[in-house]
């Protein structure tokens, strides 16, 4: 499958296949997918047809014999594309694994990995801190959240990186409508700031972003549409 929005994709993925654990054969074989920066695109799919797991695919988490991956025009072997992209593309988990530590410190964790000097990490902490709403509970031990909480701290975390893709696995499954709507405004906000989105989720997402195309993971194969395939 090949679907252009404009610009070159940051990364195209080649030969996508996938038979880890499926007794009876592959759980699906995909030819090509490409993810942009700027475009959201939602997963569907049943449970059980591998949404989570294609995810950890984009996100080099999982490794398919056989992948080919092409970026900035180039093809690179799995390892380099992963140490290539590692910084720009997140995964973001439907139950995300949150240190026992306050919400500021779990936020910046990942920018005290990958090296950012105090004073820009603790910047750009306060800034996505402001933009989750989560300012009034940073000293908060991020265990003690609730869902919808816990999940702005895993956005926020994620945003703080500043990746060129995310990838969000069911990042309203079980909310209220109030966290519901919370959250997907912040994934609106993501798409306005130039990521690309990928939300693999078996709801409806109402209101808060456009969707520029809806995948669909149905008996191992990936079809593309304009609108979606949960609507009536």
């Amino acid at each position: 499958m090949n679907v252009a929005n404009g610009g070159a994709p940051l990364v195209a993925y080649h030969g996508i296949v996938w038979s880890g654990g499926v007794a009876n054969g592959e759980l699906f074989r995909i030819a090509q997918l490409q993810l942009r920066r700027g475009e959201v695109t939602v997963l569907r799919g049943a449970n059980g047809s591998g949404k989570t797991t294609l995810l950890k695919i984009l996100a080099f988490l999982l490794r398919p014999p056989g992948m080919r991956a092409v970026v900035a025009g180039r093809a690179l072997s799995w390892r380099r594309a992963r140490a290539r992209l590692r910084s720009r593309l997140v995964y973001v988990h439907q139950e995300p694994y949150l240190f026992d530590a306050s919400v500021t410190d779990n936020v910046a964790y990942g920018l005290l990995r990958a090296g950012v000097a105090a004073k820009v990490r603790a910047a750009r902490v306060a800034g996505v801190l402001e933009w989750g709403g989560l300012g009034r509970l940073a000293g908060r031990n991020a265990k003690r959240l609730s869902g919808g909480e816990r999940q702005r701290v895993a956005l926020a975390r994620a945003r703080a990186l500043r990746p060129e893709i995310i990838l969000l696995d069911e990042p309203v499954s079980a909310m209220d409508a109030a966290s519901r709507a919370r959250t997907v405004q912040l994934i609106g906000q993501l798409r306005a700031a130039g990521a690309g989105v990928v939300v693999a989720s078996h709801e409806k997402l109402d209101g808060g972003f456009a969707v520029d195309k809806f995948l669909h993971l149905q008996d191992g194969r990936l079809s593309v549409s304009d609108s979606d395939p949960l609507a009536p």
